[in-house]
């Protein structure tokens, strides 16, 4: 792998000045990658659409590594390297932006998703679909169909893998998917009706063709609940990152069409939107906005199967400070719902506790988003090592964890990372120590390169019915490039409290 020399990085981009002149580049031929980079001063983008900025260097070899003692956690290997060559400009032996979802008819089966062979301009050659049958112990790849060349499909360029199951053992798996030089861009999902195991070709959900519009940080929810009215529809949102508007359609057809999309903010700068379901059918949406000085998580519901959107309101400000050299989740929200008692789970990244330096932070509600709870740390490392990119899950009985990434081992140099879980037993109030979920530490500069060192600006956790199952990228492998450095791959565990 190669290492960057860096200055500083972080998520998501937040600079509300005006970007650069653009006389110039208007007399160019059109550059995706280059669009971006001109735009990141006025506009907001996610780390997986981002270029790295700077160029890469030799790497320096290893170094000593500071960590605790071998973890005891079982670390699964996910990925194996599946794109063929050459890669181009590809980043050879790059997987980045993992995430995972559980079957709810079936919590054995798991399925994966993260990006294969990322650009250091933005985006990845192919998006890799991983599942399993044990509950995690053992995974099969194949790379998304249709989608990008290297797999049939019509587009240079795909990023921010998303995945969920539906009832009926339908999974489903949305993306974005962009050329670098021509402006056609879109979200896109592609499904399955096997639990993850082959996936058809994609379904358009929307689609830009002029070079100003850029669909950026999907996901998606669909709702698996027995007694919802809406149970099998399937709800797509993502930002417009031309103009900060949130939007979300829905299917009501298993992924066959795609509705028109509803737009939930239209004030402010808004990015990063991630949705829950409730058992009775109410959609929560979250996500992260800048408007005016206000930069915080906010929240909106649906209660009739995404038709209508209620007025988006507060669950907390943001205080990220970002961490040097990396890009990572920042302000960036991931969300979880107890399907029994109907309580909200939010996490992100923060520097209240620990000024200047981010630590997973997590809000609560009980009573449908009416009222949330102030912001409480989770990670629990030293003051002065970060702990980034939280996520949250909720088991079937009720347990709270949240994963994240943290620099607890190394908190000087803040190269070396290692990933850990925060369990709660009394529904979020207050959570146990924190679990080393990563076998060792690794070296971050062996990651994916997006204008930082790049594990992703979301990771993945489920919760089953006791088990909590990670889903994290680690550089624990030697890379069969260059024997010096290690290479980032995909990796599940399984944790039971």
């Amino acid at each position: 792998m190669k290492r960057l020399a860096l200055a500083g990085g972080s998520l998501v981009i937040i600079v509300l000045a005006a970007g650069a002149a653009r006389q110039a580049a208007d007399a160019q031929p059109f550059s995706r990658s280059r669009w971006i980079a001109e735009n990141i001063g006025r506009l907001r983008f996610s780390g997986g659409v981002i270029p790295a900025g700077q160029a890469a260097v030799g790497h320096s070899g290893s170094i000593e590594p500071i960590q605790a003692d071998p973890g005891t956690l079982p670390n699964f290997r996910v990925s194996h390297d599946i794109v063929p060559g050459p890669h181009g400009s590809g980043q050879a032996e790059t997987q980045a932006e993992p995430f995972v979802a559980i079957n709810p008819s079936n919590p054995s089966n798991l399925l994966a998703g993260y990006q294969d062979i990322r650009f250091e301009d933005g985006g990845a050659r192919a998006l890799t679909a991983a599942y399993s049958i044990d509950g995690g112990r053992k995974w099969k790849e194949t790379m998304l169909p249709k989608l990008t060349k290297v797999t049939g499909g019509p587009y240079d360029r795909a990023s921010d893998p998303w995945v969920a199951f539906g009832p009926d053992n339908r999974a489903y798996y949305v993306s974005i998917a962009f050329n670098e030089t021509t402006p056609k861009n879109g979200v896109y999902v592609n499904a399955s009706t096997n639990g993850g195991k082959t996936f058809g070709r994609p379904v358009e959900v929307h689609v830009n063709e002029t070079s100003s519009a850029f669909d950026d940080k999907e996901s998606m929810v669909v709702d698996s609940g027995d007694g919802s009215p809406f149970r099998g529809y399937v709800y797509v949102g993502w930002d417009d990152a031309g103009t900060g508007i949130e939007y979300v359609s829905r299917s009501r057809d298993n992924g066959t069409t795609y509705e028109e999309p509803v737009a939930l903010d239209t004030a402010g700068n808004n990015i990063g939107i991630v949705m829950v379901v409730a058992s009775n059918g109410t959609v929560y949406a979250f996500w992260n906005r800048v408007l005016g000085n206000e930069y915080a998580v906010v929240w909106a519901k649906s209660e009739d199967g995404g038709a209508t959107w209620g007025t988006p309101a507060k669950v907390a400000d943001i205080r990220a400070a970002g961490v040097p050299d990396l890009r990572t989740g920042d302000g960036l929200p991931m969300a979880a719902i107890d399907q029994n008692s109907g309580a909200l789970y939010v996490v992100w990244q923060d520097a209240r506790f620990t000024t200047g330096v981010d630590q997973a932070v997590i809000c609560r509600s009980t009573n449908g988003g009416r009222t949330w709870s102030a912001p409480k740390r989770v990670s629990d490392g030293p003051s002065d090592a970060p702990s980034f990119t939280p996520a949250v899950a909720v088991t079937r009985d009720g347990k709270v964890g949240v994963a994240y990434y943290s620099m607890r081992n190394d908190p000087t140099r803040q190269f070396l990372v290692d990933h850990y879980l925060a369990i709660s037993s009394d529904k979020g109030k207050t959570f146990a120590p924190s679990i080393r979920v990563s076998k060792a530490t690794f070296d971050v500069r062996d990651a994916a390169i997006a204008r930082g060192y790049f594990l992703g600006d979301y990771q993945g956790i489920v919760g089953g019915n006791t088990v909590f199952h990670p889903f994290f990228i680690a550089t624990l492998k030697n890379s069969a490039i260059d024997s010096t450095t290690k290479q980032p791959d995909a990796f599940a565990s399984r944790v039971t409290p």
